[in-house]
């Protein structure tokens, strides 16, 4: 295991290990899977939690000693993924309203917004949704206090300190600023997800 992985033991069935990023989670995660030592494991923004039977206990610290978790090459500087927006319009009706908030003109967020290096911290709460870090200073926008019953695939909001798309239409209440045309989530491809955590993005205006 690489020598900066410190496993702690938080429950009789529960191991957790802090990492730096989100993307370095979820390569541990993914690579513990492929053991197949653990009931559960989960994720977080900074840290991997493992759930497992404690009378396998032996076995699973040998195996979080051992596991090997390799450098994901489209995550490395340089690699950054461009994602087309159309601002504004039917599906992003809340940009006037963001804007407002922001006290920034529609073509001024429009320019921070696009200007701006972003970075995929997670994926949920359904597959595919990105939460993407990056807004520049003075983008926090609330959440809406009325979220929307049904929101279309390829929706763009922004809320607290990130932008979220929404892969798959369902409910939301994030304000929406635009829609991108981009398939996020195709589980008939190999790799379903178009974004993963730690990739890096750069919007554009379509």
């Amino acid at each position: 295991m690489s020598p900066q992985l410190a496993p702690r033991r938080v429950a009789d069935d529960v191991f957790e290990i802090a990492v730096s990023t989100p993307a370095e989670a979820q390569r541990l995660a993914h690579a513990l899977r492929q053991q197949d030592l653990a009931e559960d494991i989960v994720a977080g923004l900074d840290s991997v939690s493992i759930r497992f039977d404690p009378t396998t206990l032996d076995a699973v610290t040998t195996g979080l000693h051992t596991v090997k978790v390799p450098v994901d090459e489209s995550l490395q500087a340089g690699n950054i993924i461009e994602v087309g927006i159309e601002y504004g319009g039917e599906v992003g009706a809340d940009l006037e309203q963001v804007c407002a908030h922001t006290g920034l003109s529609i073509a001024d967020f429009i320019a921070l917004h696009t200007e701006a290096i972003h970075t995929v911290e997670m994926i949920g709460f359904t597959p595919g949704f990105s939460y993407i870090s990056g807004l520049p200073e003075g983008f926090e926008v609330p959440r809406l206090s009325h979220p929307r019953p049904r929101v279309p695939a390829g929706a763009v909001g922004i809320s607290a300190a990130f932008t979220g798309i929404y892969a798959l239409p369902g409910p939301g209440g994030w304000p929406l600023i635009g829609r991108t045309s981009e398939i996020l989530f195709d589980p008939a491809k190999d790799e379903p997800f178009l974004l993963k955590p730690g990739q890096r993005v750069r919007f554009r205006a379509a």
